[in-house]
């Protein structure tokens, strides 16, 4: 699917009034948080332990893994949803916002800045 077809076939569920930049970013920021809170939450009940290199290695049966996988979809759904809505509310389509980050990131590549604060140099 393109990106800018989920972008018209997800904001086709939206609701009046959450057709706002405030509820838009608000709720994004939401869900990066629920993201990141299902994953603490384990950390911290050892359910899952970090490699080196950041990788994530489960401390729990693989049918466990699984379904923490599957929410962890959800979530990351519910972030593209939210992340389509404020492209919209800023009058931006997905794929274009796709697009402008695959230049720039080409871009800090090839001037050797990838890591980061190469976006203006």
């Amino acid at each position: 699917m393109e990106l800018n077809e989920y972008q018209k076939r997800a904001m086709a569920t939206c609701m009046p009034s959450c057709k706002n930049y405030s509820y838009r970013y608000g709720n994004l920021t939401s869900e990066v948080g629920e993201f990141g809170g299902k994953v603490s939450k384990l950390q911290r009940l050892g359910l899952i332990k970090y490699t080196e290199d950041g990788d994530i290695v489960p401390q729990m049966s693989f049918a466990e893994w699984v379904d923490f996988s599957e929410e962890l979809m959800k979530e990351a759904g519910d972030i593209l949803w939210q992340l389509s809505g404020l492209c919209e509310v800023m009058g931006w389509k997905l794929e274009y916002v796709a697009q402008q980050n695959l230049q720039k990131l080409a871009s800090r590549k090839d001037r050797g800045v990838i890591a980061g604060e190469g976006d203006n140099r």
